[in-house]
């Protein structure tokens, strides 16, 4: 084999090696799972985007949630909770997992905001999905959800409150689906929302708004 022929195979090599070392890894949009954010006044509720790719869980991918600017001002954010340029971001471990405690309330039903989306997850700057928001703390003392047409105020402080409680009890009680109450975004309303929900009444949790 002559030099040339040897330095076009070594070409040859070096490419198939990056474009390999290139797509290795890559999030996909429809192996991954990303719910509904889940947030609470206590901080205590686990919200999780698993991070998956052709060849599984995809370990120390940056995971970025961005909220629109009108979501972004519809949420009532706790005092100590960063959302700086209205991202909120963590890292995957080795399951693919990336794992956000946020402090917050309000629910935002992604199909109601004036200017979709609502919010948007990256993970390595691939777009996994677009979705809106959950918590236990879903009406303000009026009784009014964030999207409603005159829209919320909290009146300074994120808490759940009985109007919290009335709001899910009934969803939860007769199994109607409703989306400020599917805190698991599985399209059903049942107990497991009810698991996710009860500490926060039963504690009536509540935080500071920012």
């Amino acid at each position: 084999m002559g030099r040339s022929s040897r330095l076009f195979l070594a070409a040859v090599v070096m490419s198939a090696t990056v474009a390999s070392l290139s797509f290795a890894g890559l999030p996909d949009p429809a192996l991954s799972n990303v719910p509904n954010v889940v947030m609470s006044p206590s901080g205590g509720l686990t919200y999780t985007v698993d991070v998956i790719a052709g060849d599984g869980p995809v370990d120390s991918s940056l995971v970025e949630i961005v909220f629109s600017t009108e979501v972004d001002n519809l949420i009532c954010w706790c005092v100590g909770q960063d959302h700086t340029n209205r991202t909120i971001s963590a890292f995957s471990n080795a399951l693919g997992a990336a794992d956000f405690n946020i402090s917050g309330g309000g629910c935002v039903d992604s199909s109601l905001v004036a200017s979709p989306p609502a919010v948007q997850v990256f993970a390595t700057g691939q777009l996994l999905g677009q979705v809106g928001v959950v918590s236990p703390d879903v009406v303000d003392g009026s009784g009014a959800v964030a999207t409603d047409p005159g829209g919320w105020d909290p009146l300074g402080v994120c808490n759940v409150a009985v109007g919290d409680a009335v709001f899910h009890t009934s969803p939860i009680a007769n199994s109607v689906y409703t989306f400020c109450t599917d805190m698991n975004s599985d399209n059903t309303v049942s107990l497991t929302d009810a698991v996710l929900i009860t500490n926060d009444i039963a504690n009536a949790a509540s935080c500071s708004a920012q």
